[in-house]
């Protein structure tokens, strides 16, 4: 529903043994971020690390305010984007190192990498195990960030049919009730066509994977009612 000044309101009010557990800060933050709230989100999810040491949850929340900060650095032609790319890049990295089971700091990592000037030879290294990690979650789990994540790195990959088979899994475990992750997901493709663009690559085919995500999450947006 997106009610992040209701996340950050009923963490106000709970106890202060409930604040301190670590899927409640780490929550915070994520709410606080999606308020604009950078800087303190950062804040806790450091103490967090800094308390409970790297964690594919963590790391990969504390990963997308410093992908946030070189998305709006970028659009506004700050030098600061190449920092804050270099910290997403790495911040995801130690995520995915911290647990391999878990793809989604992975799949961040080796997307941002492509952001880069100059191509990163880490990617060619952990694509594979991203794609395996993705793979043996998704067989076990009907989790949409498990399609949604094989759907990139089969964007990342090149592979049109592949990307197009995905989609349809994408589009059939997303949760009525949560189209913002079809943004999520329509957001990095987008990310990857722009850059592709740029160099003059033929990246029309994954306009048409952005269009479908967006014309789903339109759909279950429509059926939402606020409480």
């Amino acid at each position: 529903m997106k009610s992040y000044a209701g996340m950050t309101e009923l963490f106000s009010r709970m106890p202060p043994p409930l604040q301190r557990a670590r899927i409640m800060r780490e929550q915070y933050a994520f709410a606080l971020n999606r308020e604009g709230r950078s800087q303190e989100a950062e804040t806790v999810l450091k103490e967090v690390l800094q308390e409970f040491g790297p964690s594919s949850e963590t790391n990969g929340l504390l990963g997308r305010v410093y992908k946030d900060r070189w998305d709006a650095a970028k659009k506004a032609g700050k030098i600061e984007a190449r920092s804050y790319l270099k910290n997403a890049i790495d911040t995801y990295l130690a995520g995915f190192q911290a647990d391999w089971r878990d793809a989604y700091p992975g799949i961040n990592a080796v997307t941002l990498m492509e952001m880069q000037d100059k191509p990163d030879p880490r990617q060619a290294e952990i694509l594979p195990v991203v794609r395996y990690a993705a793979l043996q979650k998704a067989r076990r789990s009907v989790d949409y960030w498990d399609h949604a994540t094989l759907l990139e790195l089969a964007v990342i990959g090149r592979d049109a049919a592949d990307a197009e088979e995905k989609l349809a899994d994408v589009l059939a475990s997303v949760p009525p009730t949560a189209p913002w992750q079809l943004e999520t997901t329509e957001r990095q493709l987008r990310l990857i066509r722009e850059l592709r663009e740029k160099r003059s690559e033929d990246a029309a085919w994954i306009k048409g994977l952005e269009d479908a995500l967006h014309e789903k999450r339109t759909e279950l947006e429509a059926t939402q009612t606020p409480s």
